[in-house]
């Protein structure tokens, strides 16, 4: 993928982020993560930094946050937008290769929306718990499968590039990802499942762009014509009119949070 690209996805999945990630993940970190003063905290998979900035707010100017993502564009627009934070700073790194790590030095590392993106989930936990302080915690919210209406775009908008977006995601059950956090020595404070989704989209523009956003730019939006468009509406409208909600929807459910303590 082109600079330019790159950037314009990383700059869509900010604006994408404002509206869906950003607040139920403020809300996640209200109910479950709870940050106090003073913590050293771990975001990994910052994305633009939306969250890693509130939970420098929320750490107050004794903590600090550090925030890691593998793409190299989010982390130059989360640098951008938040440099004058002073306990606040954003490096291109992943959940195998962070500062920090096995350090035992975080008091959270928080990850919203990774998990299921990462395939070797076993080294995942490993690094995390040797990259915290004892009684320190993890705070994670992941999807075990793709929403219905993710999945129809990518077969009904881009047939072309099905396959390699599908491979892209390595999700997987609840009770699976509490057998690798256990397995790594963590006890599990909290673990369940959220009720739905809740993502609504005002018009099939907004859609389609977070779709690609979210995706590194893989999603080509171009490539849904109106004929596919057409076929499509079924899965993303009762009736193929804005708005596009998915909030309550039974098949969308599949968000899981998860709250883990190194004793």
């Amino acid at each position: 993928m082109s600079n330019s690209s790159s950037s314009n996805a990383a700059e869509g999945y900010k604006q994408s982020s404002l509206s869906v990630q950003k607040v139920v993940g403020e809300k996640f970190i209200q109910t479950d993560v709870s940050p106090q003063a003073g913590d050293a905290i771990l975001d990994l998979g910052c994305g633009t930094g939306e969250l890693s900035a509130y939970l420098a707010e929320l750490v107050g100017p004794e903590g600090k946050v550090l925030g890691v993502d593998p793409d190299k564009e989010r982390v130059l627009l989360a640098q951008q937008s938040f440099g004058e934070v002073k306990n606040l700073s954003f490096v291109e790194g992943s959940a195998s290769n962070f500062p920090g790590i096995e350090s035992k030095s975080y008091d959270i590392v928080f990850s919203s929306q990774v998990l299921h993106w990462i395939p070797d989930k076993q080294e995942v936990f490993k690094n995390m718990f040797e990259s915290l302080k004892s009684g320190g915690k993890i705070a994670a919210r992941y999807i075990e499968n793709l929403p219905s209406f993710v999945v129809s775009a990518y077969k009904e908008l881009n047939p072309e590039n099905t396959e390699r977006l599908c491979e892209m995601f390595h999700g997987e059950e609840r009770a699976t990802i509490e057998q690798y956090c256990s397995s790594a020595g963590f006890h599990i404070i909290k673990s369940y499942d959220l009720l739905s989704t809740q993502l609504v989209f005002q018009n099939i523009d907004s859609l389609l762009k977070w779709i690609w956003s979210l995706l590194h730019g893989v999603f080509d939006p171009e490539l849904a014509s109106e004929e596919r468009l057409q076929r499509y509406y079924p899965y993303a409208s009762r009736n193929g009119k804005p708005p596009f909600d998915f909030r309550g929807i039974k098949e969308e459910t599949g968000v899981c949070h998860l709250i883990a303590v190194k004793l």
